[in-house]
């Protein structure tokens, strides 16, 4: 049996908190938030990685309005200056 990959651990750019990416082991859990496609290219854009569950989370619980999505994330939450 092939032996899993490990689990990345990763920091939010939204909260810097560490969190565990399973990206590797084919359990990446962002790809089942409740997002729409328009959302998840702001978050792209205006995120430079992936955020942690609880940040995700609250923007999917939030739904911010389109078009300004990108409007709310820098109002609304913290973020670290994208490079």
């Amino acid at each position: 049996m092939p032996a899993t990959p490990p689990e990345e651990t990763s920091l939010c750019p939204r909260c810097e908190s560490t969190f565990e990416c399973g990206v590797l082991s084919g359990g990446c859990w962002c790809s089942k938030a409740a997002l729409d496609d328009a959302v998840r290219a702001d978050l792209v854009g205006f995120y430079k990685g992936c955020l942690c569950p609880d940040c995700l989370n609250l923007i999917a619980e939030v739904k911010p309005p389109r078009p300004s999505v990108r409007a709310f994330l820098a109002s609304q939450l913290r973020r670290k200056t994208a490079r």
